[in-house]
């Protein structure tokens, strides 16, 4: 099974990566991402090395491990979305009960950004779900998760984010824990 959000964005550089990488660190992880990765080339999975801080288990700690998450970048118009019928006009009184508002800054988007994971790898989530919250909040872009038709609001995305996470991570038991040990990229 395999999950999906999507975030848009004005402009996309590499200008941002150290900044991801710097709040991804702040998340009780440190964490390295591919040294090849750029966005003017990702296409699939985006891995990322990384060592828990604070890890309920024991097996865990002092692991260096492996995970991340799909992602695929598209040029995006928000004129040309609607007029496809991609678009769904009540959207947006759902999001925030503030169309324009939502509109205005979806009408300046440029990038799609789509993050797919799996919960073949307890981490995924995580990386999904920060990454995503993080580029959000930097380049104040518009975050969309399709599966509850949700549009997020940028206001303490990454925080909350983060403890949803936790309380994802809380609720795995030892046996339902999934995870690869980083041997190299």
């Amino acid at each position: 099974m395999s999950l999906d959000i999507n975030v848009y964005v004005e402009d996309l550089s590499d200008s941002i990566i150290p900044e991801i990488l710097k709040r991804l660190n702040d998340f009780d992880m440190k964490v390295k991402i591919h040294p090849d990765f750029s966005f003017q080339t990702q296409t699939g999975f985006l891995p990322f090395k990384f060592t828990l801080q604070n890890s309920k288990f024991d097996i865990l700690k002092d692991k260096e491990l492996l995970s991340g998450f799909e992602l695929y970048i598209d040029d995006y118009n928000f004129e040309e979305e609607k007029k496809h019928h991609r678009f769904k006009k009540n959207i947006f009184q759902k999001a925030f009960n503030k169309q324009t508002e939502t509109e205005k800054r979806l009408s300046k988007c440029t990038k799609f950004l789509n993050f797919n994971w799996h919960l073949d790898n307890t981490f995924e989530l995580r990386f999904a779900l920060l990454t995503s919250a993080i580029i959000t909040e930097i380049t104040n872009g518009v975050r969309y998760y399709p599966v509850d038709d949700y549009w997020y609001e940028n206001k303490n995305i990454v925080n909350q984010t983060f403890e949803d996470v936790k309380d994802f991570e809380s609720s795995i038991s030892h046996d339902r824990l999934r995870f690869h040990e980083f041997d190299g990229w």
